[in-house]
């Protein structure tokens, strides 16, 4: 299971829903099921399941990833993202 540090998106678990609904759009699948496997074992909150449920599902599908650079996402904290570089 990954540990908040591994995980896809830089401070995960203090971003909004909106924020977070978002920013899964540009991961793919293996990244997701972290995501899924992480709030399953920690957050456990159902809004949030149902949407990376619902996006894995589209991705299932035939969707593909869409393109872009997480850092410019809204909600993402580039002091965050510089001082874990470092």
């Amino acid at each position: 299971m990954a540990q908040p540090d591994d995980l896809p998106l830089a401070d995960y678990d203090q971003l909004s829903l909106p924020d977070l609904r978002h920013r899964i759009r540009s991961l793919e699948e293996p990244q997701l099921q972290a995501l899924f496997d992480h709030e399953t074992a920690h957050g456990n909150r159902i809004p949030v399941l149902e949407f990376l449920h619902a996006r894995l599902r589209e991705l299932h599908q035939g969707a593909e990833p869409s393109g872009g650079d997480q850092s410019n996402a809204p909600g993402a904290d580039s002091t965050s993202t510089e001082a874990r570089d470092r």
